[in-house]
């Protein structure tokens, strides 16, 4: 009976039909638009002050320098990492001096970040390390301004003698910048960051404490400004509810209409001894039928229509939508547009046989 009341009702009211569907795979499309484009603006307001780094030490574990080889390349191959370059420094216990690279491993090469060294370039004299030192574990150190030694000359640090390729004019005294791998062998690696192109999401940060912790690393707080304040999701979870609201009053309108129109056929069934349970039952089912249209219509139009476009107008807005943002959308909006299809379809259902055939309220 549903079946068929669904049927007559497209055949009868093809235009009616018409613009409850297309308005409520709008509202569903918009509450799934709104929500990213909100949370989108978030990810770019904190990337002005939010720092794009995961950070982790090794302040109570030792690390090996092929335990961080096999780490690097499992972040970069293994995992939807976007990363910029890699941070590594060590020190030796006594000494004031630290050691540091700022890797970069691409297409199975490793070398010196190309950003940070387009950064330093009118601070540097000499050259960074290339990926041949880095491939053959060359000892190779860029000096500070403070040692009183030339490009091309030896020096010696922390028992290990290394080349002078270049001077870092903006270096701090003792900070010597040259390839993690070769680190003096008395060298304890301190800290592993990594910079990525992008914000980090909150389960880019648990990928990465997965990896760093398997070799005795402690990942630093994950605080994202848009992550960490739980208040803004709920915001965002509020205007969801009231963009359904306004969904399901559309269909109210738009039922209480068709349901009125209806008055004389549910005469006829209370009389045929359709109970008013009944008469409610199968007003809700034929609602649920057309949400089932409507959600499964909505979410793919947004994902295979909306959304591609979208990504190219916000740059954050690929990292938003997982599966859990879809079912709690979807969710929000079922719940609410069912919640006022199923009251009134029980207000219709209590009408008497005489209320119906009057079509009084």
């Amino acid at each position: 009976m549903v079946l068929q009341n669904w049927i007559s009702f497209l055949k009868k009211q093809k235009g009616l039909f018409a613009i409850l569907m297309v308005s409520q795979i709008v509202s569903l499309v918009c509450i799934l638009f709104v929500f990213g484009v909100f949370q989108n603006n978030l990810y770019e307001l904190s990337a002005n002050v939010d720092t794009k780094f995961l950070n982790a030490s090794f302040r109570k574990s030792t690390v090996t320098r092929e335990q961080l080889t096999k780490v690097i390349k499992t972040l970069t191959d293994d995992y939807d990492f976007s990363i910029d370059y890699i941070y590594i420094d060590a020190s030796v216990k006594g000494s004031d001096i630290s050691y540091q690279d700022r890797v970069q491993y691409k297409d199975g090469v490793f070398s010196y970040s190309d950003r940070v060294l387009e950064n330093v370039k009118g601070s540097l004299d000499g050259e960074m390390a290339q990926p041949v030192h880095y491939k053959k574990v060359e000892k190779v150190v860029v000096i500070s301004p403070n040692i009183k030694k030339d490009i091309g000359q030896t020096i010696t640090l922390d028992g290990e003698n290394y080349q002078i390729i270049g001077i870092n004019n903006v270096n701090g005294d003792g900070e010597m910048e040259m390839p993690y791998l070769s680190f003096p062998k008395k060298a304890h690696y301190d800290t592993f960051s990594v910079e990525l192109t992008m914000l980090p999401t909150r389960s880019q940060y648990d990928d990465f404490c997965q990896e760093l912790k398997a070799i005795g690393g402690e990942c630093d707080d994950f605080y994202i400004q848009n992550n960490a304040d739980r208040k803004k999701e709920y915001s965002m979870i509020g205007i969801s509810v009231l963009l359904a609201l306004l969904a399901g009053g559309n269909m109210y309108m738009i039922y209480r209409y068709i349901f009125r129109k209806r008055r004389i056929q549910l005469a006829v069934y209370s009389l045929c001894g359709c109970s008013k349970r009944t008469a409610r039952r199968m007003f809700f089912a034929e609602i649920l039928l057309n949400m089932v249209i409507v959600l499964v219509v909505g979410v793919l139009t947004f994902r295979f229509f909306v959304y591609p476009l979208a990504k190219n107008w916000f740059a954050y807005l690929f990292m938003i939508y997982g599966i859990r943002e879809y079912v709690m959308i979807c969710a929000i909006f079922i719940f609410v547009v069912l919640l006022i299809g199923y009251l009134l379809s029980g207000k219709m259902s209590k009408q008497t046989v005489v209320q119906m055939r009057k079509g009084e309220k």
